[in-house]
């Protein structure tokens, strides 16, 4: 079968890098934060938290910061929980909190092997406030119980801030130097969950 030739007169197709392509500007960070836990404590964790992982600037000596992101996604939270001895049982569980739009919903898991720890993968229910896009207006997202030495891994998605004002305030303890770059614990201020392999102030 013989290929149809080329009208004449016809326009050449606009090559490619002839025009600037669209684009996002805004800067999106998709990352996997990990957290130790202190305490076995079941602790609510906020969307001012989770907003918060990616990073706060000390604005004020031992007293604030500034939060790097202004939005964020939540994709999952992740957590494996030991036994503290052979014979021993661990329970690690994340609670969605309930709003106008869903029920209180939860995930758990429990062990009583060394070597398998109790696991859970949580993900925000479908058309929950948790689904969606989110700021730093305190709004309760969950309540995870995590014993200690349990490792929590969040997944999420921030865009940095980019309106021309300071980021959300965040407060801080004594030894916070001005200008300094740390990262918050996942529980925020209550410096329960700590994240593992970062600076961070507590």
């Amino acid at each position: 079968m013989q290929r149809a030739k080329k009208r004449q007169g016809s326009r050449p197709r606009q090559r490619d890098g002839i025009r600037p392509p669209q684009l996002r500007t805004n800067i999106m960070v998709n990352h996997r934060y990990r957290f130790t836990s202190t305490s076995a404590t079941a602790t609510v964790v906020t969307n001012s938290d989770v907003v918060g992982i990616i990073g706060a600037m000390v604005t004020v000596v031992n007293t604030s910061a500034r939060l790097l992101a202004g939005t964020c996604k939540l994709r999952s939270v992740e957590v494996w929980t030991p036994p503290a001895s052979q014979g021993a049982a661990a329970t690690c569980s994340l609670e969605w909190a309930s709003t106008t739009f869903s029920p209180n919903t939860e995930v758990s898991d429990t062990t009583v092997s060394v070597s398998e720890p109790a696991h859970i993968r949580a993900i925000p229910p479908r058309g929950s406030p948790q689904s969606f896009w989110m700021t730093a207006d305190g709004t309760a997202m969950f309540t995870l119980t995590a014993p200690v030495g349990s490792i929590i891994d969040v997944s999420c998605v921030h865009v940095l801030n980019d309106t021309g004002a300071a980021g959300n305030s965040y407060s801080v303890g004594a030894a916070a130097t001005l200008g300094v770059l740390f990262y918050p614990p996942l529980d925020g201020v209550t410096d329960v969950y700590l994240p593992v392999s970062l600076n961070t102030i507590t």
